[in-house]
């Protein structure tokens, strides 16, 4: 198999003196490395030192390629077509598929996004071409700008989120070519994900990981990591089994393409209109409406007077333990907010830090009692939030997860597995239904899982 070693660097900002001195150190201690990929802003506010890269008084000490500009001011320094710019530095143009003589694959864009393209920016026609243009595997992808939503179902960086103002064209254009590696810049910040899945499990077949890492801008001040050096294998080389290992924690992939193509490939209005049902007076038909439940009224508020107090057993500062009336097994519990809160994802931060101390409570104390636990949420249910409990016997509990999935499967419901680093809040839209389930085995988390559909037709007591 062909080994590959590869160099990425962040924004170099016009530092040329500072990003080739280390590459150049680099390259003699770890080399040989076959290609230097810059992603963001190539030049910056100063860039005095180009003169004298372009005379070869700072040395390019491997071939380096670099994408286009993302501010006007940098335009002016670009030609206008894919070229070299000076001794071992080549523009790779606005988009395209580079491949290099070992076979290795890699897709660059150009830019940011804007709804028109420009010198500097790219639009959804930038993106479908490029799309397009690729019939063959994608080692390497390059971009300026994050993804949008890259940080789901992993940990979000501790500083501000990039992915949030991240770029949705370049999001689709990582979903579509499912790269081994996907490099950005221009966040200021630098983030290496969670490998991400690019198959569901039990779904489809088992594919490659698509690893993600934002770098920081080149000699930053605060000492983030600039520099990327990896082996990589080209598609070309390996068998699909080797592609389809993968070592290590994994997570789903965190990009939506519905959603995305919704929003940015279709007429939304247009499609609005023609989903639109109409009687026959020709108005448009109103949903039903469903009047709230008000604290006073609902089952499973402590304010109502007709709660059934008799089957509390612990009440808390947030949140109450309860026996679940017509339980499916024998201790089958409920843990709700005392607080008329319809889902978990509106609990406050101190109302889901005692929910959670009820959660390992029950884990230790079922674990005693020889036996496992499964939670589940079903938020489209009841008005209030109900954390169902039920605990399953050790000596049919080992298999849990994947009886779960294979359920699942069987009535058509998508589970998304999460990290231990996901949340919840960050992946449920607005209003929007959902199921979660956690699975505890031997008082360790071994499945977490969420479907977003909008409702479940089969019963869990299956």
């Amino acid at each position: 198999m062909s080994i590959i070693k590869i160099l990425v660097c962040g924004d170099v900002e016009g530092h040329f003196k500072a990003l080739f001195s280390k590459v150049a150190v680099i390259q003699k201690k770890k080399g040989p490395f076959e290609y230097l990929f810059c992603v963001g802003n190539f030049f910056g506010d100063d860039n005095t030192e180009w003169k004298d890269v372009k005379a070869g008084r700072i040395k390019v000490p491997i071939t380096t390629y670099i994408l286009g500009p993302n501010k006007k001011e940098h335009h002016c320094y670009y030609p206008e077509t894919s070229c070299d710019m000076a001794p071992d530095i080549v523009f790779l143009g606005k988009r395209g598929c580079l491949t290099g003589c070992s076979g290795l694959k890699i897709a660059y864009l150009s830019g940011i996004e804007q709804k028109e393209s420009s010198n500097i920016s790219f639009s959804k026609k930038d993106v479908t071409e490029l799309t397009n243009s690729i019939t063959d595997p994608i080692d390497i992808l390059l971009t300026s700008p994050w993804p949008q939503g890259v940080t789901k179902y992993a940990k979000i960086p501790e500083s501000s989120d990039p992915s949030e103002t991240g770029s949705h064209l370049v999001a689709y254009l990582a979903k579509q070519l499912k790269p081994k590696y996907h490099f950005a810049g221009v966040s200021g910040i630098y983030y290496e994900r969670l490998p991400y899945r690019n198959h569901q499990v039990l779904q489809e077949m088992s594919m490659h990981t698509t690893r993600f890492i934002g770098l920081a801008p080149v000699d930053n001040e605060d000492k983030l990591k600039w520099l990327y050096a990896f082996n990589i294998t080209p598609f070309c080389s390996p068998s699909s089994k080797e592609l389809s290992d993968t070592a290590g924690p994994v997570t789903e992939c965190p990009y939506n393409i519905e959603e995305i193509e919704s929003q940015f490939f279709y007429d939304m209005d247009a499609s609005r209109d023609r989903k639109r049902s109409r009687n026959d007076d020709g108005n448009s038909s109103k949903k039903r409406q469903h009047n709230p439940v008000t604290e006073d009224k609902c089952w499973f508020c402590l304010a109502n007077p007709d709660v059934e107090k008799q089957l509390l057993l612990s009440i808390g500062e947030h949140n109450y333990l309860t026996l679940a009336k017509g339980g499916l097994v024998k201790d089958h519990l409920l843990i709700l907010p005392i607080n008329h809160v319809q889902a978990s994802i509106y609990l406050g931060e101190e109302e889901e830090n005692e929910l959670n101390c009820y959660k390992d409570a029950l884990v230790k104390y079922f674990h005693d009692q020889r036996k496992d636990v499964v939670f589940f949420e079903r938020s489209s249910a009841s008005p209030h939030l109900q954390i169902q409990v039920v605990p399953i016997s050790k000596s049919k509990s080992s298999d849990i997860k994947e009886n779960i999935l294979e359920f699942a499967l069987k009535n058509g419901i998508e589970l998304t597995e999460l990290t231990k680093y996901a949340l919840v809040k960050q992946l449920v839209p607005p209003k929007k239904a959902f199921f979660s389930i956690e699975i505890w085995v031997d008082k360790k988390k071994k499945g977490y899982f969420i479907s977003l559909k909008e409702s479940f037709h089969c019963s869990l007591e299956e």
